[in-house]
């Protein structure tokens, strides 16, 4: 207690200097909070633009073949087909679901209003798949929906809007080219900035085999149905690549094209561009949390240069405490107390500032691409362990060469 007291003293006795040095500390930490803080933002962000998507999936479509095999010649159009869908589901043991779309711009009305949307047709595991979320009240397509080909239908938001204005669409009937189709969900709205064939809001989505029977699908050369594209889901991150090379392979051999023939078979694969934007993300969070630690750490620079600097200016009292008694020990103590005490409470300060900003700053508008500063448990680990770390380094040196003074020499220092 009485170490502490004196330490106390001894910073307000200059409280400019004390002020002035922990300032460094304070900025450093100030700055590693908000770096990281908004780099996580900005992934978060990213993560919940990229779920408006999908879940880790894929999506492939048909293509034209940019390179030969034997019997055939490049330029040949490749067409997914239905049969290609339960190929995978029977060899692909990397998916975990999968489901076939087509997709039909038809006529639409109902009671109020008409238009002509895109009516995909779909499987229940494309619901998961693409995060198709519906409002209180509504449901998504099941299996007996898809099985029993019933004429059910879940409207994207702008579509209900058009078509139903403000009253509710669940429970009502639309007429989808001439057939009566029963609205059963109608979407929660997205923040979607990617797709492929069109905004979900823009969508209406029937069960698969009730848009196959009531509006044919265009026959293929080789005389099977004829698929929009696929959609499909790795059982996890990890075989996400592998997953992919795998579906090009039982397609290749069952079409006959080089299954590295990317133009034959495009893929859009989520999970790859997902792990390379989050190698992105990761150096950037590196790189900021760096330019701060550079600058916490010419904080305790500057903390160390001014403890010698005290610790040469306190050379007679340090001298009179020796011939009084106080041990090398005692006075390594009382230096090194006051170098902690003063990277402390300016870590202190510049943490509960940087909390501070990240709040204030999350009250402003949010705007796209960012989903405010995010100040994660590891964020404030990090904070203390390297205002630790800090603390102690700045402080060794200073309090071992209070130590070390020659208590004869000290006293008569002037």
């Amino acid at each position: 207690m009485e170490l502490l007291r004196q330490t106390w003293i001894t910073l307000k006795a200059d409280k400019t200097r004390s002020l002035l040095t922990m300032f460094g500390i304070a900025w450093g930490l100030i700055c590693l909070i908000l770096m990281n803080a908004a780099g996580e933002g900005m992934w978060v962000a990213q993560k919940e633009k990229a779920r408006a998507l999908g879940q880790n999936i894929m999506i492939v479509w048909g293509g034209i073949t940019g390179k030969g095999m034997e019997g055939s010649r490049a330029g040949r159009t490749i067409r997914l087909t239905l049969e290609d869908y339960y190929l995978l589901k029977a060899r692909a043991t990397y998916l975990q679901r999968l489901s076939p779309e087509i997709g039909r711009y038809l006529p639409v009305r109902s009671d109020l209003n008409h238009g002509t949307f895109r009516v995909h047709g779909v499987y229940p595991d494309y619901m998961i798949m693409r995060t198709i979320e519906v409002r209180a009240g509504g449901r998504i397509i099941n299996e007996g929906d898809n099985t029993s080909a019933r004429r059910v239908c879940i409207l994207g938001d702008e579509v209900k809007d058009q078509l139903f204005g403000g009253e509710p669409a669940v429970g009502k009937a639309i007429v989808i080219a001439g057939l009566p189709y029963l609205v059963i969900g109608d979407l929660v709205p997205k923040d979607q900035n990617s797709n492929y064939a069109g905004p979900d809001a823009k969508m209406i989505y029937v069960p698969f085999h009730a848009l196959a029977r009531d509006f044919p699908l265009p026959q293929a050369a080789e005389g099977k149905h004829q698929l929009s594209n696929l959609i499909l889901q790795p059982r996890s991150e990890e075989l996400g690549e592998a997953a992919e090379l795998q579906v090009r392979r039982i397609l290749a051999r069952a079409k006959g094209f080089d299954p590295l023939d990317e133009d034959a078979l495009p893929v859009w694969n989520t999970v790859t561009q997902a792990k390379f934007i989050h190698r992105i993300f990761s150096s950037l969070q590196i790189f900021l949390g760096a330019v701060a630690v550079v600058t916490l750490i010419l904080g305790g620079v500057g903390v160390s240069n001014i403890m010698l600097l005290s610790v040469q200016e306190r050379t007679r009292e340090i001298g009179v405490a020796r011939a009084v008694g106080a041990t090398a020990r005692r006075i390594m103590a009382q230096f090194f107390a006051e170098s902690m005490a003063l990277t402390f409470l300016a870590g202190t300060a510049g943490i509960l500032i940087g909390w501070g900003l990240c709040a204030l700053l999350n009250r402003l508008p949010r705007i796209d691409f960012f989903a405010g500063m995010i100040v994660t448990p590891g964020i404030g680990l990090a904070a203390f362990g390297f205002l630790a770390a800090v603390g102690i380094l700045a402080s060794i040196y200073p309090a071992f060469t209070a130590s070390t003074v020659d208590p004869i020499e000290a006293l008569r220092y002037e």
